[in-house]
């Protein structure tokens, strides 16, 4: 289990760096995600979101009740669009309305090193795009209305106090 990042940790800013290896030390790194994940009961998880500077995420495909884990992800295709409420392990119980792709293909590695290309629709597009702009330093409440932050500025202020 791992500790999980809340808004105004500078360390969810930074841009995370490319896996070079696949070591027992990686391997280690990704089976507590999965297990600080599924303790959250989140939809996915960003290992920035715990501290670690590097391009890998953890999603859970509720269509087949398993867990996804990329390591390097590349979004190479989009479609459609829609516009949803989102949350954020970082940023607990707060939502606000982002349009997304309705439709995701991202390619990258398994824990196996091997490439593979995975698609998500609905809310596993939506995580899949969420998790790598994490990986790239960007938010949802960079996402979020002026009106929305007002909404929530309370909440807001109060994670970044104690982070």
């Amino acid at each position: 289990m791992r500790k999980i990042r809340k808004y105004g940790d500078p360390v969810l800013r930074k841009k995370s760096e490319e896996v070079k290896d696949i070591d027992e030390k990686l391997i280690k790194l990704i089976n507590s995600m999965k297990e600080t994940l599924m303790d959250r009961k989140g939809v996915g998880l960003a290992a920035v979101q715990i501290g670690v500077l590097k391009r890998i995420f953890i999603a859970y495909n509720p269509e087949v009740e398993k867990l996804i884990t990329v390591i390097n992800p590349e979004i190479v295709e989009t479609q459609g669009e829609e516009i949803d409420m989102e949350g954020c392990l970082s940023f607990p119980e707060i939502y606000f309305s982002i349009k997304r792709a309705s439709k995701t293909v991202v390619k990258g590695y398994n824990e196996d090193g091997k490439e593979i290309i995975v698609e998500g629709k609905g809310i596993l597009s939506r995580c899949f795009q969420h998790e790598i702009d994490h990986l790239d330093g960007t938010l949802i409440i960079d996402y979020a209305t002026e009106e929305e932050k007002k909404f929530w500025k309370e909440k807001l202020e109060n994670l970044k106090n104690d982070s």
